[in-house]
């Protein structure tokens, strides 16, 4: 398996944890096994009931963050790029402080801060991995520079560039605002108000981060690409949440937190692309 292929594994296998642990709180399962690290003082219990999703979900995150620690030692030892380098272990810090953070949840019976932070950090993670995964498959294609004598009207100017980066760091901030408040609600059931502001927000910038990535950078496709596929994942995700608001069941609340982890991620990638990718 080449490295950019194995990105890829990883991200997609990241996906599944999003999902598993998106399960434990739909079925509320958080407390089926009230120890940790290990389960009812073992290290494979019998698994039935809630102990099927939590400690499953321990097991898959057990398998990322072995898989991430390969994934580290590769890139340090194969990649190109400095910040390339440095990914790896940037993942591997965030997995070790997100299994720490659930150990700490469970300990302490899920306080809500806690659980909170678990639920907003495993979405950075996923989001990381799939930062790189991109990194991984993008070196080998050229960057577009603002510089460079392009065809009318694709040419971005350096003014469109950084309006583009900023409009890009800034609708990742939203979804990740939105995000914030949506676990919020799944564990407390307070500020649903400011979630739904937070679609507001989210729903406004990605339509106008596609726009802009089609007037500045058409020719792109690590750019243009995403962007089709945010707004696409923007309508599923407002139908699910009203969906899920009116018929909150687990596979409906699930899906959700699992397509507002794929938005996260893409509106990651590309902020993180736009600076990469597009020369001022």
């Amino acid at each position: 398996m080449t490295l950019r292929a194995y990105t890829a594994f990883l991200a997609a296998f990241t996906f599944l944890l999003v999902i598993a642990g998106g399960l434990v709180t739909s079925t509320g399962s958080a407390l089926a096994v009230p120890d940790w690290p290990l389960s009812f003082g073992k290290v494979f219990p019998k698994m039935e009931g809630g102990v099927f999703y939590e400690h499953g979900h321990r097991m898959i995150a057990a398998t990322v963050g072995f898989l991430t620690i390969i994934l580290a030692i590769w890139l340090w030892r194969a990649a190109q790029e400095p910040l390339l380098k440095m990914a790896g272990w940037i993942a591997l810090g965030l997995v070790c402080a997100q299994g720490i953070l659930g150990g700490i949840t469970v300990l302490l019976k899920l306080p809500a801060v806690a659980s909170v932070g678990h639920a907003c950090l495993g979405q950075i993670f996923f989001s990381w991995i799939c930062c790189i995964a991109a990194m991984a498959w993008s070196s080998s294609f050229p960057a577009v520079s603002g510089r460079e004598s392009m065809d009318p009207p694709s040419k971005p100017t350096g003014d469109d560039v950084k309006r583009l980066r900023r409009l890009a760091l800034m609708t990742t901030g939203f979804v990740l605002f939105q995000l914030l408040f949506g676990a919020i609600y799944r564990h407390t059931g307070m500020l649903l108000h400011m979630h739904f502001l937070g679609a507001v927000l989210v729903f406004v910038h990605i339509l106008l981060l596609s726009k802009r990535i089609r007037n500045t950078i058409p020719s792109d496709l690590w750019l243009s690409r995403p962007a089709s596929l945010l707004v696409g994942l923007l309508f599923v995700q407002i139908g699910l949440g009203v969906y899920t608001w009116q018929r909150p069941d687990v596979p409906n609340a699930t899906a959700h937190v699992a397509v507002g982890a794929l938005i996260l991620a893409i509106s990651s990638v590309i902020s993180l692309e736009s600076f990469r990718r597009v020369q001022v």
